[in-house]
């Protein structure tokens, strides 16, 4: 008999920003779940119908009222996470980015709070897939992470 394979509805689409700036990346302190009170990158849900690089650019703005401009992807990451009856499959997009223009940011009430840290020496109460995003974003070195 032929094994079928399932198409999991329960996997959810999140796109994040490393913003390089200084050699520092700004972390938020997530309002929301599923992180909720946890130290992580600006992110969000991939609306429907809404490409991720444009979710990425929106949810930036929204976190911390700046714009960037997308420079590359640092990588695609997994998490699974228990809520309710089951487990829910994040998948997260993370991309590096800079600042545009002399933008100062600053959180929105969709963030409790933001930090500058430098990715290569770890981050405070992250969930494992932001330390993860952390150190890769840590790996691609200042020339192609453009610090600015």
């Amino acid at each position: 008999m032929k094994r079928v394979e399932q198409l999991d509805e329960s996997i959810r689409v999140i796109a994040s920003v490393a913003i390089g700036k200084d050699c520092k990346i700004p972390l938020i302190n997530e309002r929301e779940e599923p992180y909720h009170g946890r130290w992580v990158l600006p992110q969000g849900y991939v609306k429907t119908c809404e490409q991720v690089p444009d979710a990425a650019r929106r949810e930036v703005k929204e976190e911390l009222r700046v714009e960037v401009e997308l420079q590359g992807l640092v990588g695609v990451y997994d998490d699974f996470i228990s809520e309710g009856t089951g487990n829910t499959h994040y998948l997260f997009v993370c991309y590096s980015g800079k600042l545009v223009g002399a933008a100062n940011p600053r959180p929105t009430p969709e963030a409790v709070d933001m930090v500058w840290v430098d990715p290569a020496r770890g981050s405070f109460d992250s969930p494992d897939v932001a330390r993860r995003t952390l150190t890769d974003a840590s790996k691609l070195g200042r020339r192609r992470f453009r610090y600015r």
